[in-house]
């Protein structure tokens, strides 16, 4: 794995964490990470150099991550999300992008995570359980008929604006 650094910020990092085919740059979490080095935040992204973890790996690779970078903030899409259980160990506020709710683990996880918590799905994803997120009692940003990939008109700018929000 490689990461990326952006802005100089003092202190601790928000860290973004790739899904499987989604790093990023790809346009979701590149919103996300412009709007943190606007807000001020030092960024580090992580991008896969070779396959990225397993799902069983995903927990154990984001622990070491935590511990060796101590980030104030994680980002993290889809398969990475395997990870919310780890950050609400932690108390680690976080936006969780198509989180997989219906892993049982991560949709406990959700319910117990920092109250700094976004959701973020789409009605289309089959990945969205629109039910566990919103009994979670966090922020729940939902799109209307956007998948996985959230690639739908509007999703990018509406994100950019809930995360300046949500970093107040």
């Amino acid at each position: 794995m490689r990461i990326v650094e952006e802005g100089r910020a003092p202190g601790a990092a928000a860290l973004v964490l790739p899904g499987r085919g989604y790093d990023a740059d790809q346009p979701v979490l590149r919103a996300v990470r412009d709007e943190l080095v606007a807000a001020g935040h030092r960024v580090l992204s992580v991008f896969w150099t070779e396959e990225p973890p397993t799902h069983a790996q995903v927990p154990a690779v984001v622990r070491f991550l935590l511990d060796d970078l101590r980030p104030c903030l994680l980002v993290a899409k889809s398969l990475t999300t395997l990870a919310l259980p780890v950050a609400a160990d932690r108390g680690l506020p976080g936006i969780w992008i198509t989180p997989l709710l219906d892993e049982p683990d991560v949709g406990l996880a959700a319910a117990r995570s920092n109250p700094r918590t976004l959701l973020v799905g789409g009605t289309a994803d089959p990945t969205w359980n629109r039910v566990l997120a919103h009994e979670s009692d966090r922020e729940v940003l939902e799109f209307e008929g956007a998948d996985h990939a959230l690639e739908r008109d509007g999703v990018v700018e509406t994100l950019r604006a809930r995360v300046r929000e949500f970093l107040l």
